[in-house]
């Protein structure tokens, strides 16, 4: 491995230089990374119709719908890459960690919530279910993207 750094460069001076240049580096990339106004609700979208997906008149639609579901998150994160240039696989610090953490839960507990209300027969109150899920996930989304935002521009 070669290092292009001379003796020289090792001063206070260089030192506070290197940093203030990855600074403005990571600023350069958060700059670059705005998710696309359209990217959150199809997100919430996808996933309300998963949490509704129980409600289904068949296992076939059921079937139909997670599958429709699944290749549209596909298609959607294919969408974001092109349109940022740059793919995100994970989080950039704690506090976008643990919102992406509790939205996901709240997902899974809502998905449980929806399958609970149709072995009760109580079908029509999944559209309710499904409504909260799409809120919820877009404005999780949302305070995930500020904190992803913040966190990228201060390297925490």
């Amino acid at each position: 491995m070669e290092s292009h750094e001379s003796p020289h460069d090792r001063t206070p001076d260089a030192a506070q230089a290197a940093l203030d240049a990855l600074n403005a580096d990571r600023s350069t990339l958060a700059d670059h990374i705005v998710t696309p106004p359209w990217f959150y609700p199809a997100l919430a979208a996808i996933t309300a119709a998963f949490v509704a997906s129980p409600a289904a008149p068949t296992p076939f639609v059921q079937s139909m719908v997670v599958v429709a579901g699944s290749v549209s998150l596909i298609f959607l994160v294919l969408a974001y890459q092109k349109r940022t240039g740059l793919a995100i696989s994970r989080t950039a610090g704690p506090r976008s960690l643990g919102v992406l953490i509790v939205v996901g839960v709240a997902v899974v507990v809502l998905l449980g919530l929806s399958q609970t209300l149709t072995l009760m027969g109580m079908r029509p109150w999944v559209a309710a279910v499904a409504v909260f899920t799409f809120v919820m996930v877009l404005a999780g989304c949302r305070v995930y993207d500020r904190f992803y935002d913040t966190e990228l521009r201060s390297g925490r």
